[in-house]
């Protein structure tokens, strides 16, 4: 990769404080265990989960995202119990993440109450061999604790309620808002202090199956997105088809001038692998800087659900 000029990722990653800090998911109807603990054994089955994303393609140091999930229920069908790696490169920095995953689930009315926990690390690391200082003042940055790995305790909740066609779901992720790093600029004579943690994110899911024929379920999906002390929410409205049992099309509009078409195939009860699109229509980067996202799925089961919801996919 080229040198990387300091300004903008500073600027990039100071923003990035104040506004988005996880990973973005254009699949999250497939998976939501990455962002609501309260998934956690919600299937019927032994559950893995590969997804690999790359974004904003044509830009040195655009974000490539990794993350893996297993989980599935004990025998009593009451907890689930799991874990989930995530992996994420942004030009200099590195973010590595691993939990274990809980949840009780509870019966209620039609459906089940799952409530989750995910407890595990968090690591932080800048590659200053990536970045090039042009300015003086910024060549005067105190690195401190940038210059090398910064690990730190980190917690997850979550809410997630489903029946045999609907789910709605309410995760916030780094409830601990662990320290990731911390920098000081403006050399000796004028310095400034920047400490930089991860902020509590909030994520509301909510969708609903339809079956329209034998072989045609329509299902809707809504994702909101919201970070503590930014204000404003980020949307995902999601329409999805089922064809025959074995294909998912879809279609979603992102509140950040995002559309994004997706498909999922099913190869057998047990297997299924996915790609999604993101075009970007809007802003300095229209029709520029767009994203791509796979994903594959595998359960450790041959038990078949005739549940529609899509989580069970």
């Amino acid at each position: 990769m080229k040198k990387i000029i300091y300004i903008l990722f500073f600027a990039l990653s100071f923003s990035m404080a104040k506004a988005q800090q996880d990973p973005q998911y254009s699949q999250y109807m497939f998976n939501h265990v990455v962002i609501n603990p309260g998934y956690t054994g919600s299937k019927d089955a032994l559950s893995t989960t590969l997804q690999m994303r790359k974004q904003w393609v044509g830009i040195d140091g655009s974000p490539q995202t990794t993350d893996f999930s297993i989980h599935g229920p004990l025998k009593s069908k009451n907890i689930g119990v799991g874990g989930h790696i995530v992996l994420e490169q942004i030009g200099p920095k590195r973010w590595a993440s691993a939990y274990g995953d809980f949840a009780y689930h509870i019966k209620v009315g039609k459906g089940k109450l799952g409530l989750g926990i995910s407890a595990g690390m968090i690591s932080y690391k800048y590659d200053f061999s990536k970045i090039t200082y042009n300015q003086s003042e910024l060549a005067s940055t105190t690195i401190g604790e940038m210059n090398r790995n910064k690990t730190s305790f980190d917690a997850n909740f979550g809410v997630y309620y489903h029946t045999s066609a609907m789910f709605i779901g309410y995760g916030i992720t780094h409830i601990t808002e662990p320290k990731l790093y911390q920098i000081t600029t403006g050399g000796t004579t004028n310095p400034t202090t920047f400490n930089f943690n991860a902020k509590r994110h909030h994520f509301i899911t909510i969708g609903r199956g339809f079956r329209l024929s034998d072989n045609v379920v329509f299902s809707p999906s809504i994702l909101i997105k919201s970070l503590e002390m930014a204000g404003g929410q980020n949307v995902d409205v999601n329409l999805n088809f089922l064809l025959a049992k074995k294909l998912w099309l879809g279609t979603s509009v992102r509140s950040s001038k995002n559309v994004i078409v997706l498909a999922q195939y099913l190869i057998n009860p047990k297997f299924k692998i996915g790609y999604s699109f993101d075009y970007v229509y809007g802003g300095i980067s229209k029709g520029r800087n767009n994203s791509h996202e796979i994903m594959l799925g595998y359960n450790f089961s041959s038990a078949k659900s005739h549940i529609i919801s899509p989580r069970y996919l």
